[in-house]
């Protein structure tokens, strides 16, 4: 769908959800004890590839993604802050730090969810479900490796699905969008 207007708003919130995954990355790089080249290259050009992508389709092309549900995502941003807050509470007093970032990885990976409906993109819903499953198995592991996994999971996740949503919207081929809708 193409409008009139360059979506900086759009851009900004998936710049967003790529720094999210760059900061997974980076904790999952630590914990494995990466060198720091390897480590700036293999978030970078990931993350650099798709901000372009991103860039692209929302102001020279302007198809952005479009919510059909503004109240929707509206209250899924609310509730993923106060998710993270209780997350951050709990491992605090709980002195349980080791289970913030699996446990931030799966208040992210919820609030995608909804917000796929919000924005009828299946992909959302698949790539919460994913970060979901990536952070519970994660606090399965001892440490480091719950950190390894759920940081390259949760980015590798938040990659996949940036890049399949972008050829969706046309970006990379001439795609019918699919028929898959989320209701």
């Amino acid at each position: 769908m193409m409008t009139e207007r360059k979506n900086w708003r759009g851009l900004l919130t998936d710049c967003a959800g790529l720094a999210f995954a760059a900061v997974w990355a980076t904790r999952g790089a630590q914990a494995a004890s990466l060198p720091p080249a390897l480590t700036v290259a293999l978030i970078a050009i990931p993350t650099l590839l798709l901000v372009l992508g991103f860039a692209r389709r929302d102001l020279i092309l302007r198809r952005p993604e479009i919510s059909v549900d503004p109240k929707l995502t509206r209250r899924i941003k609310i509730l993923r802050f106060v998710g993270i807050f209780a997350a951050a509470s709990w491992t605090h007093s709980h002195h349980r730090l080791d289970l913030f970032y699996p446990m931030l990885g799966a208040i992210i990976g919820l609030s995608y969810v909804p917000l796929g409906c919000a924005l009828q993109e299946p992909v959302h819903v698949f790539m919460g479900g994913a970060i979901v499953l990536i952070s519970g198995l994660s606090m399965l592991l001892p440490e480091p490796h719950h950190l390894e996994v759920a940081g390259f999971g949760t980015a590798l996740a938040i990659w996949a699905g940036s890049a399949v949503r972008l050829w969706r919207s046309g970006l990379f081929l001439p795609a019918e969008p699919a028929s898959i809708t989320v209701t």
